[in-house]
């Protein structure tokens, strides 16, 4: 049996590591939902079996038939990691192109575009510049069509229009040729901007608040940055109290800063009476950094050193080894390419 590191549980079977559970879900959730199945199984290792039988079937019907994305030949450990990839090859390779308008990958690739334009924008041949112009109009369609991702996009969209507009003298190629990639921005910002959300009608089904106050603040704990928190709290007088709650922003706490960060602060107090809305301020104040978060990001295989997707995966080379893996954010990723 292969090794492969599409999933993120790993069981050793017949001396090579195969996937226990998690993995690729290009399928529309396919193991996840076998995963939800797998709880009434009963044991644990019926449950990895069923995972590892059913991660076989579908390498064998799917993904052997495509090549995963996977870009190798990564040179250097830290900051001094380096790949000899051109920019439009790399993207190639790692299928940004298909995989900037998923949901999961939509963010990443945003913001991986926007650092490329804003810091590179000088060493881009005319086929990166009509590339990411094309792949931003792309996603501005993906973005309105889902209803998320706006707030986010019309930044993007803004930062890359006054890096074109600003810096149009130094970038490679015709007057004409930038001049239609602002155009193309010019027209997605637009689109943007005049976007308006569609209100749910009144058809009898649950909504948001028919939730029970536990529900509520649990899905406020999953959100990523406080400004959505106070969003969510300015909404109605409702979500203000719950969005104030203790739990939600003692998850952020934790989210974003490491415990002796805290510490520093809450070390002297009892539990109980910890205010964690001015922890966070003091933890912000201090470290001036929150972190971010992707449903998938780039990853560099600690094993193989390749650069893949970390729900993707890819078949790695090395069997005898857990695989492991470290993240790539998008400066990360973007410092990596031959530019």
């Amino acid at each position: 049996m292969e090794a492969s590191s599409r999933g993120n549980v790993y069981v050793k079977q017949n001396g090579h590591w195969v996937i226990a559970s998690g993995g690729y879900d290009a399928g529309g959730g396919v193991l996840d939902s076998a995963r939800e199945r797998g709880s009434a199984i009963g044991t644990t290792e019926n449950y990895n079996e069923r995972m590892v039988s059913i991660q076989i079937v579908l390498d064998k019907n799917k993904m052997q038939l495509l090549p995963l994305p996977f870009l190798r030949n990564i040179q250097g450990t830290g900051q001094q990691r380096k790949t000899n990839e051109s920019v439009s090859s790399a993207l190639e390779k790692l299928q940004f192109e298909e995989y900037a308008n998923q949901y999961r990958q939509f963010m990443y690739c945003l913001e991986f575009y926007r650092l490329l334009i804003k810091h590179k924008c000088h060493r881009l041949s005319g086929t990166v510049q009509k590339h990411v112009c094309n792949m931003l109009e792309q996603m501005t369609s993906t973005a309105i069509s889902l209803e998320l991702f706006v707030p986010s996009l019309r930044q993007t969209l803004r930062d890359v229009h006054d890096c074109l507009r600003d810096k149009e003298q130094e970038m490679i190629g015709s007057k004409a040729m930038r001049r239609k990639h602002q155009d193309m921005v010019s027209n997605c910002l637009v689109r943007v901007s005049n976007f308006q959300y569609t209100q749910k009608e009144e058809d009898g089904t649950l909504s948001l608040m028919d939730l029970p106050k536990e529900c509520l603040i649990n899905i406020l704990k999953k959100l990523e940055k406080p400004r959505d928190i106070i969003n969510v709290a300015l909404t109605c007088s409702t979500l203000e109290v719950i969005a104030m709650d203790t739990e939600v922003w003692e998850s952020m706490c934790f989210h974003h800063f490491n415990d002796k960060e805290i510490c520093d602060y809450v070390g002297h107090m009892e539990l109980y009476s910890v205010n964690w809305v001015e922890v966070f301020k003091f933890c912000l104040k201090k470290s001036k950094v929150l972190k971010t978060c992707y449903g998938d990001e780039l990853v560099v295989c600690n094993n193989c050193r390749g650069v893949c997707w970390r729900r993707v995966g890819h078949d790695c080379i090395s069997n005898e080894v857990l695989p492991s893996f470290t993240a790539l954010s998008p400066a990360d990723f973007l410092n990596l390419l031959n530019l």
